[in-house]
């Protein structure tokens, strides 16, 4: 919920929110057989209205992590909708391979910290020489 509040999102609206979010409960159906309800104490509601907006905000400080990690002016992020696009700029392709590994070691770090997981079977890098 802090990224909310980073938004300027408080009060009653931060309450609002807040119940959405929390104290939520899910359970799974397959083979027609229903598990057991479980709580759900993080991430955002799929399949929700709301969900496409949450969704970006609480991912959207990975942005500020990368480009201050990798050797400062040389690695962006640009973001769109829930796909996120990191940049390294290297003259030197041994130099962006390993600057690439640290993106990758970080972003890695940041999934599990906020209790996510980055598709590797849907992550993918181009090379380009110019």
């Amino acid at each position: 919920m802090g990224s909310f509040e980073d938004y300027g999102i408080m009060c009653v609206m931060y309450t609002l929110i807040e119940s959405y979010l929390e104290n939520r409960y899910q359970r799974e159906k397959f083979n027609n057989k229903l598990s057991k309800w479980d709580k759900i104490n993080i991430g955002v509601p799929q399949g929700s209205v709301l969900g496409p907006l949450f969704f970006p905000i609480y991912i959207n400080d990975l942005s500020s992590v990368i480009p201050y990690t990798v050797y400062n002016k040389n690695s962006s992020v640009l973001l769109f909708a829930s796909d996120k696009s990191v940049i390294v700029t290297e003259s030197c392709l041994m130099n962006c391979e390993r600057k690439l590994n640290v993106v990758f070691q970080i972003m890695k770090e940041w999934f599990n910290s906020d209790f996510l997981l980055l598709n590797f079977d849907k992550t993918l890098f181009i090379v380009c020489n110019l």
